[in-house]
């Protein structure tokens, strides 16, 4: 039995089964319950989930963007994450000492983040890089010290999503808790690396900035990095996989 033959009869148990108790009430409470419903461990983030297939939980009705892999930039800039938030973000409201960057940045048009700089991805084929571009509002370059080998995002994405499966979920609360009812299973495969590459330039798979400043506990008042990660949305998935029927 294939593994997406044994995801399947895993989704049609957890389909019959209706409404299930979220785990947490954090807002990524649907994939660590359905994690919990498949028995994944959940303990290597670079790895596919179940066997080898990656799983995603996105909701009914709702706009849905999957995030392909975290990827830190390569380079020899020493935690570049935090280098662009501190050379090109903005304040934080809560903690205006520390800076901070949020926001995606597209192979096909430039994005204002922040109040002094915009940012573009740029394919350069013959380096076989991805540069993420930084400009003034003169449009002149200011950087573009961070940058992605080919080589190294084309063994993340193959080693995390050759095969992909969504579970589509409703949710309801009851009492201040969490259900989940998993009701549809979409399984594909990888096309190719050049397929990934083409999404980026057409502005389908966008790279995400997330860094922030924890709010509470005991690192209140400290930087806090997300991670730097590849999303495509769910309308181009058919762009970069396969259905597997």
């Amino acid at each position: 039995m294939t593994s997406f033959e044994l995801l399947k009869k895993e989704f049609n148990r957890i389909k019959n089964m209706g409404y299930c108790k979220g785990l947490t009430n954090d807002k990524n409470s649907s994939g660590i319950t359905l994690e919990h419903l498949l028995k994944c461990t959940g303990a290597d983030f670079n790895i596919p989930d179940f066997y080898d297939i990656e799983i995603k939980a996105v909701r009914e009705m709702k706009n849905k963007h999957i995030d392909l892999f975290n990827s830190a930039p390569d380079g020899s800039i020493v935690n570049s994450t935090k280098w662009l938030s501190e050379n090109f973000g903005y304040p934080d409201r809560d903690f205006p000492n520390i800076k901070v960057i949020k926001g995606n940045i597209y192979g096909n048009r430039i994005s204002k983040i922040g109040t002094k700089h915009l940012f573009k991805l740029n394919i350069d084929y013959s380096k076989k890089r991805i540069y993420l571009t930084i400009l003034n509002y003169e449009l002149k370059i200011v950087s573009k010290d961070i940058f992605w080998d080919f080589d190294s995002l084309k063994e993340k994405l193959f080693r995390k999503d050759s095969k992909l499966a969504i579970f589509e979920f409703y949710k309801k609360e009851v009492n201040g808790d969490k259900y989940y009812r998993f009701t549809k299973l979409e399984m594909f495969k990888l096309k190719s690396f050049e397929k990934f590459i083409e999404c980026i330039e057409k502005g389908k798979i966008f790279l995400v900035l997330k860094t922030g400043v924890f709010k509470k506990g005991k690192y209140e008042g400290n930087f806090k990095n997300h991670g730097t990660s590849f999303r495509i949305n769910k309308e181009h998935i058919e762009d970069l996989f396969d259905v597997v029927t």
